[in-house]
């Protein structure tokens, strides 16, 4: 593995890869806005010690499942209130749909992310999900929120005193597994990892916990690393009959679009791991 800085920038930092990012990221939370002033939801729902240990949940009337969503933005950017659009894919389907925030770095550690979001999904399922809710939920996300999605998979979750397979489903979207190679990026000046971190929080030498559905997302217009490190981890989680999914002339911003279009080929997969 190469260690030359500028092209892990170019392979992992999508605001120096897409030449727009600003301007598409920044229509996320005025579509966000939207959705909380239009949609009755439950908002800032504690699930820990940290003031952003929180979820919003956007209840389906005659609800059939549940989605839930963990941001992006390499575990230094963004927040659950930047995605409440989310919701507007699948509520009026029979969803229930969870934004979940977590802690950010530099103020908490990518091991301390991973605790948190581990703590939230254990109280949304223990503790404010209905029957049906519950019975059937796929856990999505993008990228460092992808990551945080197949996590999910790799949690021992009957030592939390849940279910071994609680989720129907996953689906990581654009999603980072090998964190080595950020070590490399100027990403990291937040992020905190050095070797020995990187090699012990990534995924592909984790085996699955779980017996979940996978499906593993890709913008066809995203760079080669972001495809190997799905690829890696399809490969590696073979057991799980994995899926990848290379969306066509989308990008790593512009591929969470198909979130907010029910029949688009994203939509279905999410719904698809319900099954």
């Amino acid at each position: 593995m190469t260690d030359d800085p500028e092209f892990w920038e170019r392979e992992l930092n999508p605001r120096v890869a897409v030449p727009n990012a600003v301007e598409t990221y920044g229509e996320w939370p005025k579509w966000a806005a939207a959705t909380r002033a239009a949609r009755p939801h439950r908002a800032n729902i504690s699930y820990g010690p940290h003031p952003r240990d929180l979820m919003d949940i956007f209840p389906a009337a005659e609800p059939k499942g549940t989605v839930v969503f963990i941001h992006g933005g390499y575990w230094r950017a963004f927040s659950k209130d930047d995605f409440s659009w989310v919701a507007e894919g699948f509520v009026d389907l029979g969803y229930t749909t969870v934004v979940l925030n977590y802690p950010l770095c530099p103020q908490a550690t990518l091991r301390e992310i991973v605790d948190s979001t581990r703590r939230g999904l254990k109280v949304l399922i223990g503790e404010e999900l209905g029957s049906a809710e519950r019975d059937r939920i796929v856990v999505t996300g993008h990228s460092a929120g992808g990551y945080l999605t197949a996590l999910a998979l790799a949690t021992d979750w009957t030592a939390m005193g849940l279910p071994r397979d609680p989720f129907r489903g996953a689906v990581p979207i654009s999603g980072v597994f090998e964190l080595a190679p950020l070590i490399h990026t100027t990403m990291n000046a937040a992020i905190g990892l050095d070797t020995a971190e990187a090699l012990a929080l990534s995924l592909s030498g984790t085996p699955p916990k779980s017996r979940a559905k996978l499906t593993l997302a890709v913008g066809g217009l995203e760079s080669v690393e972001f495809h190997r490190q799905s690829e890696a981890l399809a490969l590696a989680w073979s057991g799980l009959g994995p899926k990848l999914l290379d969306l066509a002339d989308r990008n790593h911003f512009t591929i969470l679009d198909d979130l907010r279009m029910p029949g688009s080929p994203l939509h279905r997969a999410i719904l698809e791991t319900l099954d």
